[in-house]
C-alpha cells in the first residue's frame, strides 16, 4: 500500500470499538478514518481518540453511516446484528471491503453474509482472536484423530454481560467437529439435567458460564477411557479482538469478492 489503508469503525464506542481504534493509532499500515456509532447515540461528536483513552485524533463519533463507508478503504463493523443489513447495503453500494466482527448472528444474517460477499470481499468470523482461530484449527485435528475415541465437551466462559448462548465462538467448534466427524445436530445436548442414561458415544455437549468480568474463555475436552486432552484459549485482553480484526481489514485489500474467515486471514 502506498499510503495507510483508512478504516472505518462501526459501533465505535463499545468495548471492541474502542480496542480497534487504540490498534489502529499504533498500526503501520492501517488508520482510523472514521468513527460511527448509533442514531442518538449520547457519544455523538464526542473526539474518539480521547474516548478509546488516547489523545485527540479529531475524529468525532457520528451517525453518518454512508459517508463513513464512501470515505473509507476498508470498514470493520462491531455493532448489532439489526444493523448488519443497513451497513452490507452501504459496503456493496460503496464497493467497500467489510470486516464482521458482530456476534449472535442467525442464519438469515449469514445468508445475509453470503450474498453479499458475491459482490464484495468479506471477512467474518466469530471471534477475530488469532489464538482462537489457532484453537479452531487444532480443534479439527484433534477430532481427526481421537474424535471417534473419546467422548467430547465444549466449555464456554464469558463475563455476565454477555447476552448469546453459547457463544459464536462454541458454536463455531461445535460445527467443526460436527463437519469433522459427520455427525448432526441430533447429537448435541446443551448441559444435562436430572436422571440420564448412559452418554451416548456420539453425543457433544456444550457447557456455558455468564459469570464475572471474564473476556473469554473456551476448552475442548477430548476423554478417552485411558487419558484426557484439553485445548484451551483465555482471552487476556479484548486488544486480541482487535489486533485480528485489523490484520483481517488488511487482508481485504485488493482482495477479489468473496467470503474470507480467520483461517484465510492466517493462511491456515
Amino acid at each position: 500500500m502506498s499510503r495507510k489503508n483508512r478504516v472505518a469503525v462501526i459501533g465505535a464506542s463499545g468495548r471492541m470499538g474502542k480496542a480497534i481504534i487504540q490498534v489502529l493509532s499504533q498500526s503501520k499500515l492501517s488508520e482510523l478514518s472514521a468513527s460511527v456509532v448509533s442514531k442518538g447515540s449520547v457519544y455523538l461528536g464526542l473526539d474518539s481518540g480521547l474516548h478509546s483513552g488516547l489523545k485527540q485524533n479529531e475524529i468525532l463519533f457520528s451517525d453518518d453511516l454512508t459517508k463513513a463507508i464512501s470515505d473509507a478503504d476498508t470498514v470493520i463493523d462491531f455493532s448489532i446484528r439489526e444493523a448488519l443489513p443497513e451497513v452490507l447495503e452501504y459496503c456493496k453500494a460503496s464497493k467497500k471491503p467489510v470486516v464482521v466482527g458482530t456476534t449472535g448472528l442467525d442464519e438469515t444474517h449469514k445468508d445475509l453474509l453470503r450474498e453479499t460477499s458475491k459482490s464484495i470481499p468479506i471477512v467474518y468470523s466469530p471471534n477475530m482472536s488469532i489464538g482462537v482461530n489457532l484453537l479452531f484449527k487444532l480443534t479439527e485435528i484433534a477430532a481427526k484423530v481421537m474424535g471417534d475415541l473419546a467422548d467430547i465437551e465444549i466449555l464456554d466462559i464469558h463475563h455476565r454481560h454477555k447476552k448469546d448462548a453459547p457463544s459464536g465462538t462454541a458454536e463455531k467448534l461445535k460445527n467443526i467437529l460436527l463437519e469433522t466427524l459427520g455427525r448432526t445436530e441430533s447429537n448435541i445436548v446443551h448441559g444435562r439435567q436430572g436422571l440420564l442414561s448412559e452418554r451416548d458415544p456420539k453425543e457433544i455437549a456444550i457447557h456455558t458460564f455468564r459469570a464475572g468480568e471474564v473476556i473469554g474463555d473456551h476448552t475442548v475436552y477430548f476423554f478417552t477411557p485411558e487419558e484426557r486432552v484439553e485445548i484451551t484459549h483465555k482471552a487476556q485482553d479484548r486488544k486480541t479482538f482487535a489486533v485480528g480484526s485489523v490484520k483481517a481489514a488488511e487482508f481485504l485489500v485488493g482482495r477479489e469478492k468473496g467470503l474470507y474467515d480467520m483461517l484465510s486471514v492466517l493462511g491456515l
